[in-house]
C-alpha cells in the first residue's frame, strides 16, 4: 500500500514539475510572439494555381463493360 502512495506521490510531482515546465513556456512564447510579429516581411502575392477538375473514369468503366460483356452498351 505504501509503495502505491509513493508512485502516486512521485507521478503526481513528475506532473506538477511538466505542468509548471509547460506554463512558463507558454508564457515565454506568448511574451516573444509580438516582437516576431512585427519583424516578419510582408507576404509576396503568389497567383493562385489552377484547380483542374479530375477525369471521369465513366468513358474507362464504358469501355471495360463492352470489351468484357456479351451485349456491349
Amino acid at each position: 500500500m505504501t509503495n502505491d502512495f509513493t508512485a502516486i506521490g512521485m507521478i503526481s510531482a513528475n506532473a506538477a514539475k511538466v505542468l509548471e515546465t509547460t506554463r512558463r513556456a507558454w508564457n515565454e512564447a506568448s511574451a516573444q510572439a509580438p516582437k516576431k510579429a512585427t519583424q516578419r516581411p510582408p507576404r509576396v502575392a503568389q497567383p493562385k494555381k489552377r484547380v483542374v477538375p479530375r477525369r471521369s473514369r465513366w468513358s474507362s468503366l464504358v469501355a471495360a463493360l463492352n470489351y468484357w460483356s456479351p451485349k456491349p452498351l
